[in-house]
């Protein structure tokens, strides 16, 4: 059995030689969030860590590498720098604490540096919040740290985390990272969008999972998927929450990505199930939370304004790839429903991350009487636009849907993603072909 500064060790082969191969290496494209996250760890002015959450297999861990392998490049003191899993399997229990991993002080180590610590999976380590608080507050460390749940955050306590450490969320690839990733060196985007073999295809029929960039089997990646939700983030993670029936959790998930984009119908739901009203509550929060699905909840008249206690949260798959993997569909894309909600997850995605970046907020509209709905809104400080999404190279009936909503809701702009080819403004509607609308966002700003 192994203990921890053996497990470190292992964990960190530059601390014996820095020339030794590093996982890093194998990635050089780098997330977005990547040069945020590093910029952060640098300032050495500033001593607040980054938390980073996101689900699993969107590259937490490959980030974090590739961090070690940048700061290595940089000449920065091996020793100094330690990365550490607390999900290695190799961890009996009670576990490994994060003061244990920070005591383990390796030869090379250089003073005169601050050490800087990777810590993937923290959620794992028993009082990690505490521990982080008093790292911050005390030590002249530099420190990164992931999980998969964004109740890390809550849990952990936003209190203690109040002006100690910046959050972030990354989720899985964006279009435009899906090219970017696989763009030659110096080559545009729209040129990499040209000469990869159905890039927009791919990218919705496989999700934002980045292992699966290379792989051209969609039944080996929609397998994998299944293997990796199912049997990892649901029935392994989930579990260790402590749920007792995990299977109702999945057989919950499986409903949701199936209805993605839905209202979400508790009485509907406790009753596929048998579980009572509490139960599946907490199940649906614990999905949240692991970035499994993801609510949007209808509009407030204000940013202030209570959501009205009859109005019902829709519920989406975090990944458009989890509505693939999951449909009993022998050729999914090819069924135009499923394709609907694929696309409408798709752009759900990226209108999350535009509405980060704004400050705005997100959510649907559905009048009072139910008879005038939209697919999304967003309001910005300067702007209050409808987004409407369609599968079909048809605008068909949508843009009159977008003509008549109601002038309470103040829009600036009515924007029509479509599976169409041709971007046009007609009517006062911005209609967007969707792997426009992927690759810029922003485009849908006035």
């Amino acid at each position: 059995m192994m203990n921890t500064e053996e497990i470190l060790f292992d964990q960190n082969p530059w601390w014996q030689d820095p020339a030794s191969p590093r996982r890093g290496q194998q990635f050089p494209r780098r997330r977005e969030l990547f040069s945020a996250v590093l910029e952060r760890l640098m300032r050495f002015d500033d001593r607040r860590a980054s938390v980073v959450t996101g689900p699993r297999q969107v590259g937490k861990t490959v980030m974090l590498q590739q961090i070690a392998d940048e700061l290595l490049k940089q000449g920065w003191p091996p020793g100094n720098i330690t990365y550490f899993d607390f999900s290695d399997d190799r961890i009996t229990a009670p576990g490994i604490t994060a003061r244990e991993v920070v005591d383990v002080v390796p030869r090379e180590h250089k003073n005169g540096k601050p050490r800087i610590f990777l810590l993937d999976e923290i959620g794992s380590s028993e009082k990690w919040a505490s521990w982080l608080k008093q790292a911050v507050d005390t030590m002249d460390h530099r420190i990164v740290v992931t999980d998969s749940a964004t109740s890390l955050v809550r849990k952990g306590g936003r209190e203690s985390g109040m002006g100690r450490w910046d959050e972030h969320v990354l989720e899985g690839l964006s279009f435009h990272e899906y090219l970017h990733l696989q763009s030659m060196e110096g080559e545009s985007l729209d040129n990499a969008l040209a000469r990869l073999p159905s890039p927009l295809e791919r990218y919705l029929s496989f999700g934002g999972f980045p292992e699966h960039l290379q792989s051209n089997s969609l039944s080996d990646v929609r397998r994998r998927i299944r293997s990796d939700v199912a049997d990892k983030a649901i029935l392994r993670d989930i579990q260790k929450l402590g749920v007792r029936q995990p299977m109702k959790v999945k057989d919950l998930f499986i409903y949701l990505v199936a209805d993605s984009g839905s209202i979400f119908d508790l009485r509907t739901r406790k009753g596929d199930l048998d579980a009572d009203h509490r139960s599946v509550s907490d199940w649906l929060g614990l999905l949240e939370d692991t970035l499994l699905v993801s609510r949007l909840e209808p509009l407030a008249r204000r940013k202030t304004a209570k959501l009205r206690g009859r109005s019902l949260p829709r519920i989406y798959a975090a990944d458009h790839g989890l509505i693939v993997a999951f449909s009993s569909e022998a050729d999914p894309m090819a069924d135009s429903e499923v394709r609907g909600k694929v696309y409408e997850a798709a752009v759900y995605r990226h209108l999350r991350e535009l509405s980060r970046r704004q400050e705005g907020q997100l959510g649907y509209f559905r009048s009072d009487d139910q008879k005038k709905e939209i697919d999304f809104v967003l309001r910005t400080s300067k702007e209050t636009i409808a987004i409407e999404v369609t599968s079909s190279a048809s605008p068909g009936k949508k843009p009159a849907k977008l003509k008549n909503m109601p002038g309470h809701l103040k829009l600036t702009s009515k924007v029509l993603v479509y599976g169409g080819l041709k971007e046009k403004r007609t009517g006062g509607i911005h209609q967007i072909p969707i792997h426009r609308f992927l690759l810029n966002p922003e485009s849908i700003l006035s």
